[in-house]
């Protein structure tokens, strides 16, 4: 613990600034490359120079759009002001013309007063719509892409401080804002992310800039690399042209009658895009959402029993501890935590269910139920693993 103190407070001598986050006085200009398995997903070119961050990224996601950005930070590096437009990737001088549902075509974001308040600009909105969310400061922005760059900047803050951790702020617009923080794993790795985000592990340089990011594990799974700058324009043009990736894990509702009762199940589905999914995507012993997006919920007509564990008829919100050898499902009351930070007090019970490889290798997430010999069977199904809650359906 020594060495790594004393690590700290050589880096820390080297960028230090008292009072202040020391910004860079001189442009420098970098790249990210950001893929999802197989699929690239984010081209991210960016400036820092002072107070300011600003660049372009190529997006994927949901739709092929380039999304032109500006933060400018407090003298502590928090944010003061932070805009998104969402560009044509043809031609970047022209709005991007959206498709799909509800895209925000602009979002701009100030913080004072200890209020922070977005003024976003949405398809099929006739009026700017406004979020306000209650907040001393935010230091970090998230949504289904995160900024690298953002990133970088919290890494740079952390070797500046001369800290083995700083606490950070993340806010979303439509959930709110969350505690996170940035850490040293060691030398030259850090860990940035918090409860909500899982941990993102970071590369890093002696001045706290980014090698390479290793979010797998987490809600944003992806690969990252640093690369020399990158004309955003040119990409976009000519992978814009190639088959598009769309909603990483689009929604989607089922409907079951098992002894004539209706079970009815919502939930996001992933692909596997060539990567290794459990022990990688989804970590083992640690606890999934099973699926992606907003809380999977499970919808009962008719009580259900899983070995001695009876469930009411009713709604719950369905997560998983994946184990190598079985599984615990978790059938929980709370329909409005994200996710990715369960209530878990709302936990209503916890069964053990049986895991088994299989030859077929589904490329997406999917539960199946349906009716067996001995009443019902919900199947958890990806890659080449499937967990199986064989249940009674229980009538009056």
């Amino acid at each position: 613990m020594k060495n790594a103190t004393n690590i700290i407070a050589v880096l820390a001598s080297l960028f230090f600034a008292t009072g202040s986050f020391c910004q860079i006085n001189q442009p420098y200009t970098a790249s990210f490359i950001g893929r999802m398995g197989v699929d690239t997903v984010l081209v991210e070119t960016y400036t820092m120079i002072n107070n300011h961050l600003y660049g372009k990224a190529f997006v994927r996601v949901p739709e092929d759009y380039i999304g032109e950005f500006s933060i400018h930070f407090y003298p502590d590096g928090s944010i003061r002001e932070f805009n998104v437009s969402a560009m044509d990737p043809f031609n970047s001088s022209l709005p991007f013309p959206a498709k799909s549902g509800a895209f925000e075509y602009r979002l701009n974001m100030n913080c004072k007063n200890d209020t922070c308040t977005y003024y976003n600009s949405i398809t099929g909105v006739k009026d700017e719509k406004n979020y306000r969310h209650p907040a001393s400061k935010v230091d970090f922005v998230g949504g289904w892409v995160p900024f690298i760059s953002l990133m970088e900047w919290q890494c740079m803050r952390l070797v500046q401080s001369g800290q083995p951790e700083i606490p950070l702020k993340m806010i979303n617009h439509n959930i709110g804002v969350y505690d996170i923080g940035v850490h040293f794993m060691n030398q030259d790795t850090v860990i940035f992310g918090g409860p909500f985000l899982e941990y993102t592990k970071i590369k890093i340089d002696q001045a706290g800039k980014i090698l390479n990011v290793d979010g797998i594990g987490t809600p944003w799974n992806y690969y990252v690399d640093k690369h020399r700058p990158i004309n955003i324009d040119e990409v976009a043009k000519r992978m814009a042209k190639t088959p598009g990736i769309g909603i990483p894990s689009p929604t989607e509702t089922i409907q079951a009658d098992v002894q004539d009762s209706k079970i009815r199940l919502t939930y996001g589905r992933p692909y596997k895009r060539g990567r290794p999914i459990f022990g990688g995507v989804v970590p083992y012993d640690t606890l999934w959402r099973t699926g992606a997006n907003g809380p999977t919920v499970l919808t009962l007509q008719d009580a259900i029993k899983i070995g001695n564990t009876l469930i009411p008829k009713g709604e719950y919100s369905i997560y998983t501890l994946p184990q190598k050898k079985a599984w615990t499902l978790i059938f929980n009351t709370d329909l409005k935590s994200w996710p990715t930070d369960p209530n878990r007090s709302k936990d209503f019970a916890l069964v053990t269910i049986p895991v088994e490889q299989t030859k077929m290798i589904r490329e997406q997430f999917t539960i199946e139920i349906v009716e067996s010999k001995n009443n019902g069977e919900m199947r958890f199904c990806w890659d080449d693993v499937v967990a199986v809650a064989k249940f009674e359906v229980m009538k009056k």
